[in-house]
């Protein structure tokens, strides 16, 4: 049985899972293009200097050139992985959900760290509080996001379970 019957979110209103998935496997490619575009710009020397940027402590000639390389292949991966998802959805394939599912996963577990690292670090700064504060109301509308994906997968996977009864008793 699946988690969510619809998706209702402040910003997707779907009445079923399947339409809401494909919203939000457009939502995850949109986000990992401008995320990317943030990243490569701060790579290039732009500002970094925000407490609430995850690259805030790297040094924008060595670690911030490492960590922004692993962010882009990541993201271009949910990207990648968002599309697969899209035709996942449309022939009925829920293999193709998993790549998304996994990586969206790590993405909200590195969210949840980010945030506790945030109010460890900076608890003192307001300002690093209420980052994280938002930081964590981002991740939850996430892990909302991902449930309406679980929940297709479920129903995909329930319609694909063969239904076989035996009738003669051992």
């Amino acid at each position: 049985m699946p988690v969510l019957e619809s998706c209702w979110s402040p910003c997707i209103w779907a009445s079923n899972v399947k339409t809401g998935s494909k919203v939000i496997a457009f939502y995850t490619a949109a986000m990992s293009i401008i995320l990317i575009t943030f990243i490569v710009y701060q790579m290039l020397g732009g500002d970094s200097t925000q407490l609430w940027n995850p690259l805030f402590e790297a040094d924008v000639r060595g670690s911030l050139q490492i960590f922004g390389i692993i962010f882009i292949i990541i993201l271009l991966l949910l990207f990648a992985f968002s599309i697969l998802m899209v035709v996942g959805i449309n022939i009925w394939m829920r293999g193709l959900m998993l790549p998304w599912m996994i990586t969206f996963g790590t993405i909200i577990i590195f969210q949840f760290i980010f945030g506790l690292w945030l109010m460890g670090g900076y608890y003192i700064y307001l300002d690093a509080t209420f980052a994280a504060f938002i930081n964590f109301l981002w991740m939850a509308y996430n892990i909302y996001c991902w449930l309406c994906v679980l929940s297709q997968y479920q129903i995909i996977l329930e319609m694909q379970s063969p239904n076989i009864e035996i009738l003669v008793e051992y």
